[in-house]
């Protein structure tokens, strides 16, 4: 069993080193501006705007860009108990400058990553039923932080469809939409 493991492997190893490399594209010219306008979910729904500027397009294969980011998200818990229930509502406007290192695989496709740190609002109203006649609602500014990762996808050199995964406790997690290079 040992010996057909391990041609197995030799030959999947041959497989491997033979195939042609594929180059990666060259990155966005300095001075290019993208827009993007997305949709996001889980948790909750929102909406947000980017747009990246590409500042130095030589950091290895890649290009450094810089940015902003505006987005609004809104969710809703509901909560039962004995004698109350009660259901909590929170909408945030967030606001972040932000950097991406990006990579184009190919002509039409790119592949980046990047951070982002600002200011979230948060509005938090709660709506008592029950044993309960008051509602609440309590505003917060929050130092407002996001990590993410995504993939661009160009159809035309001026339009294309992005996606983003992103790690931040107030906005989307998932947003994806429309993009525009300019």
């Amino acid at each position: 069993m040992k010996k057909v493991f391990m041609l197995a492997m030799v030959a999947f190893m041959t497989f491997a080193v033979s195939q042609k490399a594929q180059a990666i594209e060259d990155p966005n010219p300095k001075g290019t501006m993208v827009i993007g306008v997305r949709g996001g979910f889980y948790p909750g729904f929102g909406g947000n705007v980017v747009a990246d500027y590409t500042l130095i397009n030589s950091w290895w294969k890649g290009h450094f860009t810089v940015g902003a980011y505006a987005g609004y998200n809104t969710r809703s818990y509901h909560y039962d108990y004995t004698y109350y229930s009660y259901t909590s509502r929170y909408s945030n406007i967030a606001v972040m400058p932000r950097a991406t290192y990006g990579l184009n695989l190919t002509k039409k496709f790119e592949v980046h990553a990047g951070v982002m740190l600002g200011v979230n609002y948060q509005i938090d109203k709660w709506v008592y039923d029950g044993g309960y006649s008051a509602n609440e609602t309590h505003n917060h500014f929050y130092f407002a932080h996001g990590e993410f990762a995504g993939v661009r996808f160009m159809f035309t050199d001026k339009i294309g469809v992005e996606a983003e995964v992103v790690y931040s406790g107030y906005q989307s997690y998932f947003n994806a939409g429309l993009t525009i290079k300019l």
